[in-house]
């Protein structure tokens, strides 16, 4: 979970919903002050996450001219999803971002962030024709191996299969305040993090959170795609361990890039420097 340090949206960044096939989607889009946008960039949030885990990036992407767009996935926030299981599987929601894109107009500049990217990933070999290129920002190429990682998960897909999701928040809450580095929200920072939770489809983040017990490794066949990949992570990132993600790189053929002073939520963190990373491999042919 990445959590924002303003609610208050740039000049330039609005409330969209993004309508496609497949439904509709909340996201955040800013487009060039001027001139014709360079093309889209379509920014995918990860577990727990919304789009608004982006929202300074989106500010800095669109004024390199590009036009932005990050979204809440199906069952995410402020996008409605049902509550059947099985319309959260990992090719239920690339099929998505396929359908996001081709709304966009193709050829998307799509960028997943941590459970995000395993999420793109699916969409990059679904269809790889409607995707220019895709970065994986602190993400991993399969689900968590960690054991604590995945105690956690299992006991929060369990609480929110069989408790009220209100309640799920109340005690995850409790038991991530008492870590060391816990640092208490703002007041409006605090009631958002709560809203976002709450407002996910129950189903949606509990097959989400199994979705990162049990996704294989699927980057030898994302490299077969030609799509053209990046991945970057935060120094301090402390999702999935970073020679995993280098190893997951290295399999693409490409070399990790570290954004400095930052953890697993770059977008956040260093918005400037993860907007100059992502734009110049944009660029970069």
């Amino acid at each position: 979970m990445s959590t924002p340090r303003t609610l208050t949206l740039p000049d330039g960044v609005q409330p969209v919903t993004l309508e496609t096939d497949r439904g509709n989607f909340a996201t955040l889009t800013a487009v060039p002050d001027v001139g014709t946008p360079l093309g889209t960039v379509l920014l995918v949030p990860g577990w727990t996450g919304s789009k608004e885990d982006f929202t300074p990036l989106v500010d800095h992407l669109a004024r390199y001219g590009w036009r932005t767009v990050a979204v809440d996935q199906r069952g995410q926030y402020e996008t409605p999803g049902p509550a059947d299981p099985a319309a959260y599987t990992l090719a239920e929601l690339g099929a998505d971002v396929v359908a996001m894109s081709r709304a966009l107009g193709g050829y998307s500049q799509l960028v997943g962030h941590s459970f995000g990217g395993l999420v793109a990933r699916e969409a990059v070999l679904a269809e790889p024709s409607v995707f220019s290129t895709i970065s994986l920002l602190c993400s991993g190429p399969a689900g968590f191996s960690d054991e604590v990682k995945r105690q956690g998960l299992e006991m929060l897909a369990f609480g929110l299969e069989n408790l009220p999701i209100e309640q799920v928040y109340d005690l995850k809450l409790d038991h991530d305040s008492k870590a060391p580095q816990y640092v208490t929200p703002a007041g409006d920072i605090a009631a958002f993090l709560r809203s976002r939770f709450t407002g996910n489809t129950p189903a949606s983040l509990a097959a989400m959170s199994r979705r990162l017990l049990d996704a294989d490794d699927r980057t030898d066949k994302l490299a077969k795609t030609g799509v053209r990949a990046q991945v970057l992570y935060g120094e301090s990132d402390d999702g999935w361990p970073l020679e995993i993600q280098d190893r997951m790189a290295d399999a693409l053929g490409v070399h990790a890039q570290v954004i400095a002073d930052a953890g697993h939520s770059p977008a956040i963190e260093q918005p400037a420097i993860t907007a100059r990373l992502l734009t110049e491999f944009f660029h970069d042919r």
